[in-house]
This record gives structure tokens, sequence and C-alpha cells, in this order.
């Protein structure tokens, strides 16, 4: 079985990207193949290497580009030629129906809205005329083959009008053009693609946040030298040097040295862990305060960073397309409108009155015209504009309209512990001492870690310089590996460490300074007595039992997954009134659990903050990180909450509501118009002595359509 990864280039909708796996599905030796649009990707597997030509001639036959590289993604120009659309749309406009209107001859006036629409049709619109092409070529349409058949229709009957006048007056054809509905017909439809744009544009970038982990280069000790590499040319059993900051670059097992490695990336824990020989470590992390030798056993894909890359890169490529409601729309009201839009064409050909050609024409444009799918195209991106844009000012980033619409879905939470509930740093939780030792303990204490740079000195250093803390220069100071500190700070020996380098210096804990509280117990002695406890842990943010009160009460279920151990899961459990959790969760363990419990049936939303909740972010039915993480997990993710703050997250719960409420309400303004005016359009009116609808009233109504749609966004 091979598998073959292509970026796919050209794809303006949903529907293209089913279009494109219905067909190569069809071909002799495909096993599958799933394309996703927000990614402009396609994995199709195959057993037959004869069916590799095909499934390339099948994605050029259908109208689109592929390329085997990846591509990086590019700023869009959507936006620009809306711009550029919008001001020719208006100048023709004010020749067409403003205070410019006939200036300063009727034929010349058409000629100038040519000149006009011409770049606007031809160019800025060159992706419906393609579409419109493929449909004349394969058959197969989509949401662009009716703005394609539509404009083609309306400028080529206004540019015979202009250019041929005397031809068309003898014809019998109706003397009106129909610039204008050319003109903001591509440009409202633009505006809907730009914003759709920006939300495939940072689905791209959570691989690019996660590539950025890796090391570029590494040093490599050989025969006696040490020599700097590029990554891709480390070997399995080559000996590597970590300076103190570094990345770690590959897998690997440590054979000298010990120091503190920064692995939050992959764990979420904020405690760095303590590393000696033969140790594992993993390629991405930090080092810590030490240097340290490691020979490598893993490279290339087999890293664990490059596992979860991949995981990610899966789980993205077959996540389910949520389509709007205008494309699964516009599947079945393309189709059916063309063949109105011809049905009309030929009645009023054979059965019509004089003159033949101008009511056929006329009539069959007005249907094309009433018909095209602009309101419905601005159904959803009009209320994702308003909603993404009050959301942003509060401090809520949103990806797209998809993610609205699968909140309001959701009926189970996971949050992770580190960063999500609770603050993500280390911080002193408690502090007990010895009878009027309170100062002594602090000084001391400040006076020593204050040379250190381990975390859980930060933590105490920090506390200290709360506490308004004096500290001298000690006269001796000594680091202990992954146990503590000790030096001599006014002639009295000072010992700061955990139970561990009590026990091997023989002092004896005393029980009135043991605290319960969960987290990294440090002990503080003054000539071999113990005289101060500290306790360094994870605080739980001061908004979290509220937001967890609120999710019950909507009914949501809610659940606690961590990379800590399950005793401090209990403890944030029984602390925050949470019924479930899982504990010792390695990334994987994380999304496996997601996929569980959507086998089930949930509707699973993953809130988390590091590198470690990319893969299950990247499953969840829906994504949010906290904005005071990694990247990684704030571009995996479908919704960022800027500050960390929780509370967001209810209204963001709040505003889906809303919008999705707006966003019915938009398709059915858009398509009662079109329901109502396709057969007004087609002349059905005529029938009872009424009038008949010409596309220049068509094209106003399908302007009000749409301005319905704005006000009510």
């Amino acid at each position: 079985m091979e598998e073959l990864r292509y970026h796919i280039q050209g794809m303006s909708c949903a529907s293209c990207a089913a279009s494109i796996e219905r067909e190569v599905s069809s071909i002799e030796g495909v096993e599958s193949a799933r394309v996703n649009y927000a990614m402009e990707t396609g994995a199709f597997e195959t057993n037959d290497e004869s069916a590799i030509n095909d499934i390339q001639r099948k994605i050029i036959e259908l109208g689109f580009t592929y390329s085997e590289e990846k591509v990086q993604v590019k700023k869009s120009q959507d936006f620009s030629k809306f711009v550029i659309a919008l001001i020719l749309s208006l100048l023709i406009f004010i020749l067409a129906m403003g205070p410019a209107k006939g200036w300063p001859s009727q034929r010349v006036n058409w000629l100038l809205q040519l000149g006009l629409a011409t770049p606007v049709w031809i160019w800025i619109g060159f992706k419906f005329q393609k579409s419109f092409l493929t449909f004349l070529y394969s058959g197969r349409s989509n949401m662009n083959t009716l703005i394609g058949i539509g404009t083609t229709s309306a400028y080529l009957y206004s540019f015979f009008v202009s250019v041929f006048n005397e031809w068309s007056i003898s014809l019998g054809l109706t003397q009106s053009v129909y610039f204008e509905a050319v003109g903001f017909i591509v440009t409202f439809v633009y505006l809907g693609n730009y914003f759709e744009e920006k939300a495939k544009k940072k689905t791209k970038e959570a691989l690019n946040s996660l590539f950025q982990l890796s090391s570029k280069t590494a040093r490599i000790r050989s025969e006696g030298a040490v020599k700097e590499v590029k990554i891709q040319e480390v070997k399995i059993g080559d000996i590597l040097i970590v300076k103190p900051g570094e990345k770690i670059p590959v897998d690997g097992k440590m054979i000298k040295g010990s120091s503190s490695i920064d692995e939050s990336m992959l764990t979420g824990e904020s405690s760095p862990v303590d590393k000696k020989v033969n140790d594992k470590v993993f390629s991405g992390t930090i080092n810590g305060n030490s240097v340290i030798e490691y020979k490598a056993q893993k490279i290339g894909p087999d890293t664990f960073l490059s596992q979860i890359i991949k995981y990610v890169e899966e789980a993205q490529n077959s996540k389910p397309e949520i389509q709007l409601y205008a494309d699964r729309v516009s599947s079945i009201f393309t189709p059916v409108v063309l063949v109105i839009a011809f049905i009309t064409f030929f009645a009023w050909f054979l059965w019509g009155p004089a003159p033949i050609w101008g009511n056929s024409i006329s009539n069959f444009i007005a249907v094309l015209v009433i018909a095209c799918p602009c309101a419905l195209g601005l159904a959803t991106p009009t209320a994702v504009v308003v909603a993404t844009g009050k959301a942003s000012l509060n401090g809520i980033l949103i990806s797209g309209g998809a993610v609205l619409e699968k909140a309001v879905d959701i009926d189970t939470i996971i949050f992770d512990k580190t960063g999500t509930l609770t603050v993500g740093k280390p911080s002193v939780i408690d502090f007990k001492f010895l009878k009027n030792k309170r100062e002594e303990v602090l000084t001391n204490t400040l006076s020593l870690e204050q040379y250190s740079e381990h975390i859980l000195s930060k933590a105490l250093i920090a506390f200290a310089t709360q506490e308004n803390t004096r500290s001298v220069e000690p006269d001796s100071f000594n680091i202990i590996k992954g146990r503590g500190l000790e030096g001599e700070v006014d002639g009295r020996n000072i010992l700061i460490g955990n139970r561990e380098l009590f026990k091997e210096k023989a002092i004896e804990l005393n029980e009135e300074l043991i605290s319960n509280e969960l987290g990294s117990e440090i002990y503080m002695a003054q000539d071999a007595q113990h005289n101060g406890t500290f306790i360094v842990g994870d605080q739980i943010k001061a908004e979290v039992k509220h937001v967890l009160d609120r999710l019950k009460s909507k009914g949501i279920r809610t659940i606690l997954m961590t990379g800590d151990n399950e005793r401090i899961a209990q403890h944030v459990c029984r602390e925050l009134d949470i019924s479930e959790f899982y504990s010792h969760c390695l990334p994987l363990d994380k999304s496996n659990k997601v996929t569980d419990l959507q086998r089930s049936g949930a509707k699973v939303a993953m809130i988390g903050d590091g590198v470690n909740d990319a893969p299950a972010l990247a499953k969840a039915n829906l994504s949010v990180a906290m904005g005071t993480g990694t990247d990684v997990a704030i571009n995996a993710s479908d919704v960022t909450l800027v500050k960390g703050d929780l509370k967001k997250f209810l209204s963001f719960i709040d505003l889906s509501e809303l919008t999705m409420r707006v966003i019915k309400q938009n398709l059915f303004l858009s398509l009662i118009y079109n329901s109502l005016l396709i057969p007004v359009a087609g002349g059905i009116l005529f029938l009872f002595n009424g009038p008949m609808l010409p596309p220049v009233l068509a094209s106003i109504a399908m302007g009000l359509s749409s301005i319905s749609v704005v006000t009510n966004s």
C-alpha cells in the first residue's frame, strides 16, 4: 500500500474537496482519498502504482493543480482584489444608476461601464469563469458555477449590446446593460472568500509552529573533537553535547553529566525534570543549568516530537469538514437553478411574444442573476465577521465560522491542568517556620537562592522578595545536583533542599513544619536544625470554579486530563468539584482519550496550553488554547483566549449560540428572496398580465437580499 500526499491548489469551497475525493475514489486501485479543503492537502492510498498517474491526471482534469512539496503559506490576495473590485463597481454604479447616468451619451456611457467591468469579469472573477468552463467541460458544478454563468451571461449580453448596438436592436434585444451586476456579484463574493482564507491560513500555521520547535543543528563529539552539524547528519549512536539553555536535537540516553530539563512542551508539567546518566532526553526539550552528553537513539521521523507533528498533521487532514450551510444548500441549489434558467430561455424562445431573443435572453439572465448566491455566500461570512470582530475586542480569537457552528453542539469538555486550570508556573503556596524564626529563615533562604537559576529557586526568590526580605552576601555557596543548595551565611551553615538531601545529611525533619499542601517540598536548615518549610506548587486560577459551575448548569460534562500524578489530579478535582480525571497522560494518551469519547457519541472540546496538548487539540471537535501558552497550541486550536481567562470561554459559548441563530436567519432571508423571485424573474407574472423582471431589477433585488443579510448580521 502506497500513500500519496499532495498540496492541492485551486479549491474554492468544500464541495471542490468532496468532488476530488469522489472522482479519485472511483479510480481502479485507489483504496482511499481524503482531501482537506482548509489545509489544501490530499492524501490518497493506492495498491497499484499505475494508479498514481491516473490520480494526478484526474486532479488536473477537475481544474486543480498539485505539487508533492509542502507549499509555504502565502498571503491571500482576496482582500486586495475585493478593494479593486469594489472601487470599479462603485464607478460602474455611478455611471449606471448614479449622478453620471447616461453621461455623456448612452453609447459612450455603456462603453465606459464596459471598460470598468472587463477587469472585474475576466481578471478578478477569473476563478468563477474557470468554474463555468469546468462545468461546460465536465458537468460538475459548485457554488462558483452560478456566479460564473451569471456574470458571464450578463457581461457577454451587455458587451454585445454596447459594442454591436445596431445589430442588437435589429435582433430585438432589450436595450439594457448589466455591468453593475457583474461588478457587485464578484465584489461581494470576494469579501466572503477573504475571511474564509484567513481561517484556512491559521490552520496551516499549526504545523509550522511545531516544526520550529526542532533544532536545526547539533553538536557532535567525534574522534576527540567537537563539531557542529546539520540535524539531518546526526546518526544513531552519535555522542551529542548540549549546553545550558539549548534545545535537545534528537532523542537519546544521557551518558555524562546531570541537569534539569524543561519538558513542559511535551508533558505540560511546569517543573523541570532532573536528569542524570542513563535517563532519556527528548527532541525539542530545553536543557537547564549544566552541560550534558548523550547518545542519539532516535532520529528524524522517529523522535517523540516528530511523532507528535505527524499525529497533528494526520488528525487535521482526516478531521471531518464542517461544511457551512451555504455549501450544503448550493450543492442542490446550483443545478436546480441552471435547469430553471434554461427552461425559462426555451419557454420564452418557443412560446413567448416578440421580441423573442430579447425576452428569452433577458429572462434567462434575470433568473441567473436573481438566483446568484451572493446573499447565500454572505449569510455566513457577515455574521462571522461581526462575531469574530466583537470577540477579538474582548480577548477571544476565533478561527472561522465552522468553529462557531461546532461549539453549539459541545457536550463534553476536557481541561488540561497546568496553565489552564492553574496559573502554570511554580509559586510558594505554603510556608511554615519555627516561632520567631520567620525573618531569619527568609533572609538565609534568599541569600543562597539568589545565585541559583533553578525554576524552584525562582519561586522562592519571588516569595521572599514579596515579603520585603533583605539578602546578604553568602560566605560560601554550592549546588548539590538534583537535591538542593548549601552554603554559609553570617557564619552559619545553611542547607536548602528536598527530603532526600536532609536524609543524606542526617538532619531530622520537624513534624510541626510538615505541610499537608500538595507540591514540591523544600526544607531549610540552619546549623543542622530544620527551621522552615516551603511548599512550591501551581495555584488554581481564581475564576475557574465559577466557570466550571456555569458549564455544569448547562449540562456540559467536565473532565480533567493531566500529565501530573494521580495524587495531584485528585487534589485539583476535589478543589474544583470535578468528578472525572485522567492522570499520567502523555500527548498521545490525551488524543486517544478524545477519540474514545467521540466514539461513545460525545462532542468533545479540549482546552489546553502546551505542545503536549496539540494532538488532542487537533483531534477534538472543538479546540481552545490559552493565549498565555505556546504558539503551537494556539495555532493548532479553533479558539484562543488571549489572556488565558477561562471566563472568556463562557462568553464564546454564548456568542456561538447567538451567531448560529443569526446565520440561520440570514440563510432564510437569502433563500426566500431567491425562492420567491426566481419565478418572477422567469416571467411567471406575465401569464397574469403582470410585469416582467428585467435583469437590472433582478440585480437590485439580489442586492437587497445582500443588504438584508448584512443588516441582520
